[in-house]
């Protein structure tokens, strides 16, 4: 068998002595370079102007989804917050609802609750009301006391929630009715010593 010089003879004569046929010339053509595969041929600047641009394309739009991302929730976030802090606001109007009047009164309910202790309803009507005044300050939708106890006779417990609804999703394209947050916060009364 003779010497064989080029790569079809190579994988001709392995295929003639029972291999598969992958054996690859040693030799590479100017220009070439070392990929995974072998050598692969060189692709001219003009060649590889359209891939460098669709590759920019893309980075772009993976920058700017990721930015909007970051940007939406964010504006949840700072919708939590908004939202705590009427929550915070509820609770500490339900809590200043003990006045002087009922505290020194000195008269216990047949519920047996001690003078100046918080009932329920009294923690849900002022909460309604601070919410009802301030609501409408805070740019949020739909903001409801879903829940308002007194407990422990001293401490006023407030769950608020609201539909936050990010700026930058395309609310008319998605069929979403944006995203609902809860907050909950807690108020105590204390009685301060002579």
């Amino acid at each position: 068998m003779s010497a064989s010089t080029g790569c079809g003879q190579d994988a001709a004569a392995a295929r003639a002595a029972g291999g598969r046929g992958l054996v690859r010339s040693r030799s590479r053509e100017p220009g070439a370079r070392r990929g995974l595969g072998g050598w692969w041929p060189r692709l001219s600047p003009a060649a590889e102007e359209g891939q460098t641009l669709l590759l920019g394309i893309g980075l772009m739009a993976v920058v700017a989804a990721l930015l909007l991302t970051v940007a939406c929730v964010t504006a949840v976030y700072l919708d939590l917050k908004r939202l705590t802090s009427l929550a915070d606001s509820a609770a500490a109007a339900a809590a200043r609802g003990v006045g002087a009047d009922t505290y020194y009164s000195g008269a216990v309910s047949s519920a047996g609750a001690v003078p100046g202790a918080l009932t329920d309803a009294a923690v849900g009507m002022a909460a309604a009301e601070d919410v009802s005044a301030q609501a409408s300050l805070v740019g949020l939708e739909e903001v409801a006391v879903l829940q308002a106890h007194a407990s422990g006779g001293d401490t006023a417990v407030v769950t608020l929630a609201a539909r936050s609804r990010p700026p930058f999703l395309p609310w008319g394209v998605l069929p979403s009715e944006g995203f609902e947050i809860t907050a909950t916060s807690t108020a105590r009364v204390v009685v301060a010593g002579p």
